[in-house]
């Protein structure tokens, strides 16, 4: 007489043979692959924050990525989410990756000086603006006119900048040099507007140099500081629609560097000149 047994598949990882008592030495193959079910975790939401953003979460020291569910959530508010990583038996909650905060800046659009006078986040906003634009492109994989695309397109980001910036200082002190050679008394008025067409070129040459290059900046870290608050969920709270612009045309070296400070761990990490990333090479990515 044959008998089959019941069996928890929960327990077995492969399939198993159970000896059947009375009826000899046959066996009963029992090969039903185990039932696997989904692990989940709970999540505190760093933020209120929509229905299907995605932030980064840590558990049982693996990082892995979240969406909101339907609905959005409040901040502070627990919700569960699939743990992929989480078939090794572990049990707890998710914490948010804390490295780029969610739902508000870092610090203050006027905390310029907080990692001290001396570092170059403080020097390149001031001197050289569109280089430590560069290097925030080039940590949040933007192309050099702050648009998303592919690694190909995003991998020169910082070059083109480092370019731009360099080819500007450079046809700027040619032309004061050559504006120096021509400053023949007969080329000005009496006011001292230029009168001749050699004069003309270099003095206004420089204004419409300078005005092409200021303009591409405000434009630039307007559309950088978008991209930013979209991707970390960080409300307008000053001129409502018009606050990304605001801020890059009234205070652009400052929302250049809040901006370089929120996507870099500068607390950690020396803050770099020239580099791709203003970090040192080991330094981990964040964003």
């Amino acid at each position: 007489m044959t008998v089959l047994h019941d069996v928890n598949t929960e327990k077995y990882s492969a399939p198993v043979a159970i000896p059947v008592t009375g009826g000899g030495d046959a066996v009963v193959p029992i090969d039903t692959p185990p039932a696997v079910a989904q692990p989940y975790l709970e999540v505190v939401a760093p933020a209120t924050l929509a229905e299907g953003y995605t932030f980064n979460a840590e558990a049982n020291g693996q990082s892995f990525a979240v969406k909101v569910p339907e609905g959005g959530v409040e901040k502070g508010q627990r919700f569960s989410v699939p743990f992929p990583a989480g078939s090794d038996g572990y049990v707890g909650s998710a914490i948010p990756c804390a490295s780029v905060p969610v739902g508000h800046w870092k610090d203050g659009l006027y905390d310029c000086c907080r990692l001290g006078v001396v570092h170059p986040v403080v020097w390149n906003a001031w001197c050289c603006p569109l280089i430590l634009a560069g290097q925030v492109l080039h940590r949040l994989k933007l192309t050099w006119f702050g648009n998303e695309g592919t690694v190909a397109q995003t991998s020169s980001t910082f070059r083109i900048l480092l370019m731009i910036t360099v080819a500007g200082l450079l046809l700027d002190e040619i032309l004061k040099y050559l504006t120096w050679i021509y400053t023949d008394a007969s080329n000005y008025d009496d006011y001292g507007y230029p009168v001749s067409n050699p004069a003309y070129v270099l003095v206004y040459g420089r204004d419409v140099l300078a005005i092409c290059i200021g303009v591409f900046t405000v434009v630039l870290v307007t559309k950088i500081r978008k991209q930013i608050r979209s991707r970390y969920g960080i409300p307008e709270q000053q001129c409502v629609g018009y606050e990304d612009c605001c801020c890059s045309f009234w205070c652009n070296c400052c929302t250049v560097a809040q901006m370089a400070r929120h996507t870099a761990d500068y607390d950690t990490y020396a803050g770099l000149c020239c580099s791709e990333t203003g970090l040192p090479p080991h330094a981990p990515a964040i964003v």
